[in-house]
């Protein structure tokens, strides 16, 4: 039995504070899951070790987390992990969870959908534990003014033809954070990463990890109701977060109806296409394959999901790919990584578009990469403006390619 995923397959949305609950739950020592400090000590190690600057305050932090049976009773500072959920900051606003140890306070936000990124709203946050913690050392003396702040933006991973991967707006939401000396911050994942270039630190890993080291002897042996919730956790997780799969009743003529593609190409209007894969599914289904017009495709008022796409720029991909010497993609807006390599060099090649592709240390990395790193790579991040250095044009990752004799076509 999968708890999650019945509370999930009700008449309503799944809500972020439910897995937000759980997720205070298992970060806190005091709770009856026997876990103890485990799965909040690794998850800071896991930052630190992502963390250069970071790693030595946060390994220190961690470390304090032991239990001990003899103990000195007139021993000042123990220090014993607080977990706050829905923490106010001066009537602005909520943060999901807030933990303090000793002189640091961790802020997580949790979000378990893309749709529910909201501009500004990590930096706003900080602000306004930092607004909470000045007025809090002003009327209260024995409140330390030398605090820290650890902020961990806690977001999902999105799936593609080519696996897991971090959408850019994540990161771009993080980065627009400016620290105070001292502070730190980090984006976590709930689902692991297939990007090569973003060692991302992740809940499922965690909770694995420490399933793992269960089974190994490791660590102390977990009760039967905990590691069934855990692993519970993890195909929830995996599962993107969704229920037990029905057929909804259809609320318009358009709810899951499903047409050929020769049909909707022939359509417009606010409609989504749902097609497995979504983007890359179309260019790996359809390139230059007329048969493509007879396949079913679902109709939908409403996006479900990255499997949905907007039916202007489905019907744009799919005639490009049929016939790629006859129409082309500037007009798509690329901000997501859909396509592992094969379906990027075409894209890239063949589709004109006004695309950059990320890569970890630019055109440098991927002149030095082999051909089968290449080949065998399942996500890039694709944008439509070059964010940095990093962010080569179709052009060179073309060229590049070709001159290791990869092509595609």
């Amino acid at each position: 039995m999968n708890i999650f995923r019945i509370i999930a397959s009700g008449k309503h949305k799944f809500r972020e504070e439910f897995i937000s609950a759980f997720l205070a739950y298992l970060l806190s020592p005091k709770m009856d899951h026997g876990l103890g400090f485990t799965v909040l000590s690794r998850l800071l190690n896991r930052i630190a070790e992502q963390n250069q600057e970071g790693a030595q305050p946060l390994r220190e932090l961690a470390a304090q987390f032991k239990s001990r049976l003899w103990e000195n009773i007139f021993i000042a500072n123990i220090s014993f992990p607080v977990v706050e959920l829905e923490f106010s900051y001066q009537g602005r606003g909520f943060i999901d969870i807030v933990i303090r140890i000793d002189n640091w306070f961790i802020m997580i936000e949790n979000k378990i959908l893309q749709s529910s990124k909201t501009e500004n709203q990590i930096k706003e946050q900080y602000k306004g534990l930092q607004d909470v913690l000045r007025e809090e050392t002003k009327k209260n003396i024995k409140f330390r003014d030398d605090y820290r702040i650890l902020i961990i933006y806690l977001v999902p991973v999105n799936q593609s033809e080519g696996g897991w991967y971090v959408s850019p707006t994540f990161y771009d939401e993080i980065n627009k954070v400016e620290l105070r000396k001292n502070d730190f911050k980090a984006l976590v994942s709930w689902q692991p990463s297939s990007n090569e270039d973003t060692d991302i630190v992740s809940i499922v890993s965690i909770v694995r990890e420490i399933l793992r080291d269960e089974a190994n002897g490791i660590i102390a042996p977990i009760n039967t109701e905990v590691k069934h919730a855990l692993l519970s956790l993890i195909d929830f997780v995996t599962g993107e977060f969704q229920g037990f799969y029905y057929e909804k009743a259809a609320s318009s003529r358009n709810e899951n109806l499903k047409l050929k593609v020769s049909d909707v190409l022939k359509m417009s209007g606010n409609l989504y296409v749902g097609i497995q894969y979504g983007r890359g599914g179309i260019v790996e289904n359809a390139w230059k394959n007329q048969e493509f017009l007879n396949t079913e495709v679902t109709l939908s008022e409403e996006s479900r999901g990255w499997q949905y796409l907007p039916i202007n720029d489905f019907i744009t991909l799919t005639r490009w790919s049929i016939e790629p010497n006859k129409y082309s993609l500037e007009e798509l807006t690329w901000s997501n990584s859909p396509f592992a390599t094969k379906n990027l060099y075409k894209a890239a090649k063949y589709g004109n578009p006004k695309m950059y592709i990320g890569v970890k240390g630019g055109l440098k990395t991927l002149q030095n990469m082999t051909p089968e790193q290449i080949r065998s790579r399942t996500v890039w991040q694709l944008s439509s403006k070059k964010k940095s250095s990093e962010w080569i044009t179709c052009e060179e990752f073309c060229g590049t390619l070709e001159s290791k004799e990869i092509s595609f076509e």
